[in-house]
């Protein structure tokens, strides 16, 4: 059986030239047009990943239901937007979009994101765990589904724990190029981040150093009733 992509969109043109691309490319098309109907298409075992259009009524709604179960199963979420549609974009990030991509876009382009899975890394941290290419983190071994931007930004403190990122560099690799972010925006974030990691009583894996950024605690800092004397 063929991995099939979920195309959900109510544009006939767009849906016609998408299920040419990856039906052309070696997979199988399934075409979904209300929201219910799209995020039933995405819960079938053969689906790898779900383009959709931004036009869709309650796309935000979608991504979200579908990052609902995707602690579970490995799909990619790859939305299209209009150029001028920038606070879209971002929205569509954060409710899980893994690319969000301008129309028109090359056949290519639109592949490599439905398609891309990079390299498989693994960065741990004390009990802070992270699957790169699977999108998925673990907090002293239960899992934790974290947002587009949130996943970015753990990943990025995590590649280099003893460093302090500023504000400005977690923005470069965080958001997509060509988008402002004000750099108050990245607290939010992060403050984000610090409450998905703290859940269930954990201890804040987080430290900012005032005028500079963000880092990672160290396991004293994080524990500091573990010290010896």
């Amino acid at each position: 059986m063929r991995p099939t992509i979920v195309i959900g969109c109510g544009d006939a043109d767009l849906c016609f030239i998408s299920r040419h691309i990856v039906e052309h490319a070696g997979f199988s098309a399934s075409l979904q047009v209300q929201p219910d109907d799209i995020v039933s298409g995405c819960r079938a075992e053969d689906v790898c990943a779900l383009l959709i259009d931004g036009r869709t009524p309650a796309a935000l709604a979608i991504c979200e239901q579908i990052n609902g179960f995707r602690s579970h199963r490995e799909i990619r979420i790859v939305a299209l937007v209009d150029a001028k549609a920038h606070r879209q974009a971002l929205a569509l990030l954060n409710a899980g979009a893994d690319e969000v991509l301008i129309r028109p876009v090359p056949p290519v382009l639109l592949l490599h994101a439905l398609t891309f899975t990079g390299a498989a890394e693994r960065l741990v941290h004390g009990d802070i765990e992270m699957d790169v290419s699977a999108r998925r983190v673990w907090r002293a071994g239960c899992p934790i589904y974290l947002p587009r931007i949130e996943f970015a930004i753990l990943q990025q403190l995590l590649s280099n724990v003893d460093r302090v990122f500023g504000r400005r560099d977690i923005i470069k690799c965080s958001w997509p190029a060509g988008v402002f972010v004000d750099i108050k925006t990245v607290n939010v974030h992060v403050g984000r981040l610090r409450r998905f990691l703290a859940m269930d009583g954990a201890t804040d894996p987080i430290r900012c150093v005032r005028g500079i950024g963000y880092g990672l605690r160290s396991e004293d800092e994080r524990e500091p009733e573990n010290r010896t004397p």
